[in-house]
């Protein structure tokens, strides 16, 4: 029960009573309230007595004390300590355990070149060791590939999905389904189907309470397509789909047809991604953590379509693979007809720019050249000291966002006995209180009863929130408050 319900008003009667010697200088208990012997400055061991009775502070009385019938027993303080920081979300703690291939729906795929075949839908998991039965903040990352090919087994997503997993996330890497024809609404069917797969990839994990992950701690990333996927799994609603959706029917198990939610994603990590339409980015407050390269030959930094640098080798072979030879006369013959298959799209830029506009946490790191997958290098192969940076510089950005206020502890205005923390995100805490004593404790306040002459008036608080990260607070109060 809330404290702000308890009927302990700190009803205080203040006796200054002279007593025996016997009894030694300090706080004890007697039946309804507090004893406090100490020694005064002529050396007379004397006495405040603190009742709860009326509800107001009486006048202060001389009586004789006798410890005997006031059955007085030694005040013993609630236990109070502060837990240790932990660099648990920022420094890799945990050994990771894999789980290739888990199946999370089955479609019939319906557009591209393997249309109206059936296909399982599955991602690799890779969940932390001796964690104990804690909530879990769940990672789902989603590979690139112009949503026309990739793979969730990508060498950089395997280190990526490890790197989270040893901070302490459920970290999975999602595939979802490929393919489309070479015109705009067809991409555009392309980008629906893999955010339904990417909602139902999520909700599968939720109902799966052997992971103990906390519902309200999803982190989204991906680079590439992959991170289009991710800003939309976090922006995205119904109303703003494009107009020319084509609505399938997809035969399926888990994956429905609508994108329901069920979650809130707290996070996303955007790796060279882009959103479709900007309006997106005023359905929520979601922060996110972008990188680009500022000369992005492949999607925009700011506004553009993808693929359209003609002076990108990335842009002319992937071009080439979706013309067809029909598409090549027509762009020759009638250069004013429109085959590119994308829409306009927002990369990293334009992103930032509108989030930090709305006052949403937001990082943007801008590369300088003119590379695309930042985490290749021109051999082919992850280039470590880039990845190292990208992957270091989420895990803090996330680590800041597990907890969306932090403690703060104040003195009620109103009510200057009643100390308060306004979080819904504590799982426990500890209360201490230097120069006075706890009256009574309810889960989100304390009252008090400081000691007139205490030389100092200070309350602390220190525990855990509910994502495992530790929390301490102190408020020193000014005497006479």
């Amino acid at each position: 029960m809330s404290i702000r319900r308890l009927i302990l008003l700190g009803a205080v009667i203040g006796l200054t009573l002279s007593c025996s010697r016997t009894v030694e200088p300090g706080l004890y208990t007697v039946q309804g309230g507090y004893v406090r012997v100490y020694v005064d400055s002529l050396g007379n061991t004397k006495a405040l007595m603190y009742r709860d009775t009326s509800g107001v502070w009486a006048d202060t009385t001389t009586v004789d004390l006798k410890a005997e019938k006031l059955a007085m027993k030694p005040y013993e303080a609630p236990e109070y300590h502060t837990f240790p920081a932990r660099e648990q979300y920022r420094e890799p703690v945990f050994k990771v355990r894999e789980t290739q291939d888990v199946i999370y729906g089955r479609v019939v795929q319906n557009d591209g070149d393997q249309a109206g075949t059936r296909m399982d839908l599955a991602m690799d998991l890779y969940i932390p060791e001796d964690g104990g039965e804690v909530a879990r903040p769940l990672l789902v990352t989603f590979h690139g590939g112009a949503f026309l090919n990739g793979d969730k087994r990508d060498t950089s997503l395997v280190e990526w999905c490890r790197y989270f997993a040893s901070l302490g996330y459920v970290a999975a890497s999602v595939d979802y389904r490929q393919g489309y024809r070479r015109n705009v609404r067809s991409t555009d069917d392309a980008m629906y189907r893999a955010l339904k797969d990417a909602n139902a990839a999520v909700r599968f994990l939720l109902k799966r309470d052997s992971l103990f992950i906390h519902s309200e701690r999803i982190f989204a990333a991906g680079a590439d397509a992959g991170g289009i996927l991710a800003l939309n799994l976090a922006y995205m609603r119904e109303e703003n789909l494009p107009e020319i959706i084509q609505e399938e029917e997809d035969t399926t198990i888990v994956v429905r047809q609508s994108l329901l939610r069920g979650f809130d994603v707290r996070s996303v990590a955007n790796l060279w991604g882009a959103v479709p339409d900007t309006a997106i980015l005023h359905n929520a407050k979601i922060p996110v953590i972008s990188f680009q390269s500022r000369e992005d030959p492949v999607i925009p930094f700011g506004a553009g379509r993808p693929f359209e640098d003609p002076d990108s080798a990335e842009s002319e072979g992937f071009m080439d693979v979706l013309r067809s030879v029909f598409e090549s006369i027509v762009s020759v013959l009638l250069p004013d007809v429109d085959t590119h298959p994308f829409r306009e799209m927002y990369g990293a830029g334009v992103i930032h720019r509108i989030l930090r506009g709305r006052g949403v946490s937001a990082e943007l790191h801008a590369f300088d050249g003119a590379r695309h997958n930042l985490l290749v290098g021109e051999d082919g192969l992850v280039d470590y000291p880039v990845f190292d940076e990208i992957k270091e510089q989420t895990a803090a950005f996330f680590a800041s966002k597990m907890v969306v206020a932090p403690v703060s502890l104040r003195q009620d205005p109103e009510d200057p006995q009643l100390f308060v923390i306004d979080n819904s995100e504590v799982e426990t805490c500890l209360w201490d209180v230097q120069g006075g004593v706890l009256l009574g404790k309810g889960d989100d306040a304390i009252r008090v009863l400081f000691f007139p002459d205490a030389p100092e008036h200070k309350v602390s608080v220190s525990g855990v929130y509910i994502s495992g990260l530790t929390f301490s607070e102190s408020v020193t109060v000014e005497r006479g408050e």
